[in-house]
């Protein structure tokens, strides 16, 4: 209890510090910038101890950290103090706001701190590389973190999510083990209070009642992180006996190959993690093979799967970034001009955000950065008229700073990034729109009549060929691209035409959108820009699930599976805001609409509350079937699921062995591997094979480890291993079962005449060198 306290006060503490500095930056936002505070906070104090330590400055400790924070927050007091008549009036005007937004984190903690105590240990699916990289993070003192599964060289992984969450571990002075669930707690409720602020300043202004406001933020909470796709409602159908056999085989997703057998005798399935296939819906089996095996998942089955991964970490930054997207929106253009201390503030911490944002999750960068040069677009169309000059003389200097910037603060991790990227492949087979509507049809019915019906009130302007033009052009080139690449291969016209009809409804949406985007930025009246942002949100959301249609990026895979897995997390986003903003729309809207337009404004809510309740069917069943442990047996403690023996291993090397140690253990791949690794974050000498090529994209920094490895436990001539040890600069051997299973038990009686056994239970030894 008193690790959850700290882990909240820190929090709470690190997003008031920074809420003056989102205050002066956020002029523009309703509560400027108060729900964003707590991940910009963490950011700056991420940033500033990871580029201290790179440079070797400051060592990342625990004081340090500390440091840092009250430096920070001497600044914010100053500011506060210089401002405090404005900002106490802030604060009355928007404190219903204000604590709303708490109450939404608050309630996401509290109850995904619950929800982690029955489910908290830290050994399934690649929770152990989460977990390796947080406390490699953490062991870090100097320079780039050392990697825990190849000693002597630094991570090749977007790992500043780590970093990020093992400083909030050491201000806090919890455990690591720990640390880990409760930053599965804080990562949703972050994005929660993120996504409804954003949501909030979207609508709320002087002209707006603050109420549709609020229904519109609480809405975008909802269904970033509660809902589910419609996977789930399949599952109760079979689970019921619902549906013929043929019904099932021409759905065609593995795993529902019928109806249960077995009658219902509970609310939810009882199949061993039944939940999991609403991630693998879209495939496209060929004799009975998977032959475009994808993942789609969402936050909430991130949030209880509980993998750690930098697409979900990333999400709570994204969501801040959005914020400075709005922001930067609605200033002027003239605003900008002459030394404006406030805008250089801004480049610097969007850059700051920017750069963070590709840390901590590659897959970011050029969607976040390809939507702030838009928004500069947009705004220079709306102020200054759409002319080449105009657009070279604003958007290049302005959409193309931040993303150069972003580079220089973070060049010390770029220049070392080695990424497993081959190019850009074209995608042979698609997705089945039944498929597609399984995962995105509540969203749609959220953005599409929002879209369609700002269409049919788009006049139409002198420049209108034009406008049509740029509109189709951005629908429709992904496409033509995609053809004619597909067609120098080996693909054929027909391939080509089914493709297009197969996309229309995309394309035709983006269009639209495109189209409605710009029209937006001239023609509406709400100089805000809170329908402008929702509309360019929508389009870019839509473009992100239609890109993967044809497109993927080359990687280890060969195949789109990690396209269309980043990508859509990212289209999620995108459109669960942008769906807050339609129904707040819908809300106000309904009021003046009469006859037939009433009746389709019914039907459309009618359907969109369809889906939502049986999108939040998922949500019960699954987070109760995936808890593990009764609530008398909860715990936080997410390394107790090893053997009394192997804990003890654990503990004393956490106690005893100083930073930059390196251990030996058994190479192996998941999570039966490198436990003591990746519990310590000291290195070893090497561990998961299939996961280092996939960072590193080749097996040129690692060739003969692992027989190096093999050797040290296997060989009889002590002077060998020594030397093997002294190579690889290793100070402790481990020993357990597993050890004794893969290399045999011949060469391990080596170990006692030159190392010391410090730690030995049951069947785990642990041997350090002599001085």
């Amino acid at each position: 209890m008193l690790d959850v306290l700290w882990w909240l006060i820190t929090a709470e503490v690190m997003g008031l510090i920074a809420f003056p500095l989102a205050y002066f930056l956020l002029p523009k936002l309703a509560d400027r910038g108060y729900t964003l505070s707590k991940p910009l906070g963490i950011l700056i104090i991420g940033y500033l101890s990871w580029m201290l330590s790179v440079l070797h400055i400051l060592p990342s400790i625990r004081i340090s950290l500390i440091a840092l924070l009250v430096l920070f927050g001497a600044l914010s007091a100053w500011y506060v103090w210089n401002h405090r008549q404005e900002m106490l009036q802030f604060v009355r005007k928007e404190r219903k706001a204000l604590i709303i937004g708490e109450v939404i984190f608050l309630a996401f903690l509290i109850g995904w701190v619950v929800f982690r105590s029955t489910d908290p240990y830290i050994n399934h699916t690649e929770q152990p590389m989460d977990f390796a990289f947080l406390n490699a993070s953490i062991q870090s003192t100097f320079g780039q973190p050392e990697d825990p599964w190849l000693r002597g060289e630094t991570i090749s992984y977007y790992y500043f999510g780590y970093w990020m969450m093992g400083s909030i571990t050491q201000i806090a002075g919890v455990a690591s083990a720990v640390a880990y669930n409760l930053s599965l707690a804080l990562i949703p409720a972050l994005a929660a209070m993120g996504v409804f602020g954003l949501g909030y300043n979207m609508i709320r202004t002087e002209r707006k009642h603050w109420g549709y406001a609020i229904v519109g933020g609480v809405a975008s909470a909802v269904m970033v992180g509660l809902v589910a796709n419609l996977e789930g409602v399949l599952e109760f159908m079979r689970f019921n006996g619902i549906g013929s056999q043929g019904f099932w085989e021409w759905l065609a997703i593995d795993g529902l190959d019928g109806p249960s057998e077995d009658a219902a005798t509970s609310w939810m399935p009882q199949e061993f993690w039944w939940w999991f296939r609403a991630t693998r819906v879209i495939n496209t089996f060929q004799e009975g093979v998977g032959v475009d095996y994808t993942i789609q998942e969402f936050p909430l089955f991130s949030f209880m799967l509980g993998d750690m991964h930098p697409h979900v970490m990333s999400l709570p930054f994204a969501t801040m970034f959005l914020g400075l997207c709005l922001n930067f929106l609605r200033t002027p253009i003239v605003e900008e001009v002459g030394r404006n201390i406030r805008r250089f503030a801004f480049i610097l911490v969007s850059g700051l955000a920017l750069g963070g944002l590709a840390f901590a999750n590659m897959w970011d960068l050029p969607t976040y950065a390809a939507l702030f040069i838009a928004i500069a677009a947009l705004k220079t169309f709306r102020e200054r008229g759409g002319s080449l000059r105009s657009m070279l003389t604003y958007v290049a200097p302005t959409g193309l700073a931040i993303p150069a910037l972003a580079f220089v603060l973070y060049s010390p991790y770029f220049l070392s990034f080695q990424a497993g990227v081959d190019g850009l492949g074209t995608v042979e087979t698609t997705s089945r729109s039944g498929h597609l509507l399984l995962i995105w049809a509540l969203f749609l019915v959220a953005v599409v009549p929002f879209m369609l019906s700002n269409f049919w009130q788009a006049t139409v302007r002198e420049d209108w060929l034009k406008l049509t033009i740029i509109s189709l052009a951005i629908g429709l080139i992904p496409w033509l691209l995609w053809a004619a690449m597909f067609t120098l291969g080996e693909g054929g016209f027909g391939d080509v035409v089914g493709r297009f009809f197969h996309l229309l409804p995309f394309m035709a949406l983006i269009v639209i959108g495109v189209y409605n985007t710009i029209w937006l930025a001239r023609e509406d009246e709400d100089q805000e820009g809170g329908k402008l942002f929702a509309m360019a949100l929508a389009t870019i959301g839509l473009l992100l699930i239609m890109g993967p249609e044809l497109f993927f990026i080359e990687d280890f895979f060969k195949s789109r599976m990690n396209t269309v897995f980043k990508l859509y997390y990212q289209a999620w986003l995108l459109l669960a805001v942008a769906s807050g903003f339609a129904i707040c729309q819908w809300k106000t809207l309904r009021i003046s609409l009469a006859g037939w337009r009433r009746s389709l404004n019914t039907l459309w809510a009618a359907a969109f509350i369809t889906l939502l309740v049986g999108s939040l069917y998922y949500t019960p069943a699954a987070i109760a079937s995936k808890s593990e442990l009764s609530r008398q047996n909860a715990t936080l403690q997410g390394d107790r699921f090893a053997s009394d023996a192997q804990y003890g291993a654990m503990e004393y090397l956490r106690s005893n062995a100083e930073s930059g140690s390196g251990i030996v253990e058994g190479v192996g791949e998941w999570f039966d591997w490198g436990l003591m690794s990746r519990s310590t974050g000291l290195s070893t000498i090497f561990n998961w094979p299939g996961h280092e090529i996939q960072w590193r994209g080749t097996d040129e920094q690692f060739s003969g480890r692992e027989a190096d490895v093999a050797l040290i436990y296997q060989t009889l001539d002590t002077t060998e291993t020594q030397n093997l040890l002294n190579k690889y600069d290793v100070d402790y051997v481990y020993i357990s079962f597993q050890e004794r299973d893969k290399y045999g038990t011949e060469g391990l009686d080596k170990f006692s005449t030159f190392m010391d056994a410090v730690y030995q239970q049951d069947d785990v030894t642990i041997y350090r060198r002599r001085e």
